[in-house]
């Protein structure tokens, strides 16, 4: 069979072999071990009638079959499978989750959490990853791309690794990208990312094609495991997904381009959820160091005065109208421990439209092969040894 492989490989090339053979040897000696007998008594006419009752075909016939039998029986506890494919229809997002790291999120108005205090980050920044980090964990089944902004955006593709996801957003930092927050970059690349179908069309060539997230390294090798999930050998036959925007922000420059970019993404069909971090009341901006950290020294501005933000409700909330619905922005708790039911609830909303995958899977065949093993053995044992003899000694 072209492609056939098994759970236990050595178990299904060397026992049915062996299970054959051992039947024989087992035959072969009992034909040795029944003539040494044979010999010792000698030639006593009741043996004589015995012998002659025997049928060596039928004992052959009997070994044979249980050999095979025993060889069926081995091939399929060595489970055998073969390659192949089925169709599923999945409902799922496609979801850009975009996390602000400019220098107001590094504020630390926020209460923190047991993981912000645990690392010592009690920034609205770690409030922010820890809360998208709960969110993609809530949506299995939906594609993640997760995109970092300031003053300009840094992406990851489309993933349905959602550890790869969130490590990307917990990765990078103020130190990483320009100073500044530029919203209206971040809904480019992410709708460039949701709607690869108008690549052209969107100007998107900027942002690059295709990114190369999961590429093997040099020397390795992403050969799948045996079993195959959707996740690993899926060929995508018809996409349909729902497209949808998570943004992680405190507000910003909400400019006129920001909205509308944000409206070119409603018109795409994208859906677009604007998280509120931080609180109304808002804290000191502090500096940050070469590696991005933040410092003790507050961040000045004009006439050496030190410079506060706070949460942009009215920015925020403007965004959430240019997308077609107000509703769509959230406010992040500032107390106790994150809470993302109001986030998952909102992107559980949106139509997630349908998407036809053909999956490779390895199909196994051990059934029919154990079921003729059992019925062998049946027969075999129904199989007497002895001739269907007429006697005198019955005619008497």
């Amino acid at each position: 069979m072209s492609g056939l492989s098994f759970a236990h490989p050595l178990l299904g090339v060397v026992g049915p072999p062996l299970a054959i053979g051992g039947a024989l040897a087992l035959w072969v000696f009992d034909r040795w071990r029944r003539a040494q007998l044979t010999r010792r008594l000698g030639e006593l006419p009741v043996l004589g009638r015995v012998l002659q009752s025997v049928s060596p075909g039928r004992r052959l016939a009997k070994a044979i079959l249980a050999g095979v039998a025993l060889a069926l029986v081995v091939f399929a506890a060595a489970r055998p499978a073969v390659p192949g494919k089925r169709q599923i229809e999945l409902r799922g997002l496609d979801l850009v989750v975009a996390m602000d790291v400019s220098k107001s999120m590094l504020v630390d108005d926020v209460e923190p959490t047991a993981e912000m205090a645990a690392r010592r980050d009690p920034t609205r920044l770690a409030r922010a990853r820890e809360l998208a980090g709960a969110v993609i964990d809530a949506l299995d089944g939906d594609r993640i791309a997760p995109v970092v902004y300031a003053g300009a955006a840094a992406h990851f593709p489309l993933t349905e690794d959602h550890l790869v996801a969130t490590q990307f957003l917990n990765d990078l930092g103020t130190a990483d990208l320009p100073l500044g927050t530029n919203v209206a970059e971040v809904f480019r690349v992410s709708r460039c990312l949701l709607r690869p179908d108008l690549y052209d069309d969107l100007g998107c060539a900027r942002i690059g094609r295709r990114g190369h997230g999961g590429d093997a390294l040099a020397g390795e090798s992403l050969d799948p495991p045996r079993k195959a999930t959707v996740d690993d050998n899926a060929e995508q036959q018809r996409i349909a997904r729902g497209k949808a925007i998570a943004i992680f922000t405190d507000g910003g420059d909400v400019s006129g381009e920001a909205l509308r970019e944000v409206a070119t993404a409603r018109e795409l069909g994208i859906a677009v959820i604007v998280v509120g971090v931080g609180t109304e009341v808002g804290g000191l901006v502090p500096e940050v160091d070469g590696l991005g950290r933040r410092t003790a020294r507050p961040k000045r501005g004009p006439g050496n005065t030190t410079i506060t933000a706070k949460r942009d409700d009215d920015g925020m909330r403007a965004l959430a109208e240019a997308a077609g619905d107000p509703q769509r922005y959230l406010v992040a708790n500032e107390h106790g421990e994150v809470d993302p039911t109001a986030i998952v609830a909102a992107l559980r909303r949106v139509d997630r439209g349908l998407s036809t995958k053909q999956v490779k899977e390895l199909r196994e065949i051990y059934p029919p092969f154990l079921f003729a093993g059992l019925m062998l053995l049946l027969v075999e044992a129904a199989i007497s040894t002895r001739r269907r003899r007429k006697f005198p000694e019955a005619l008497s």
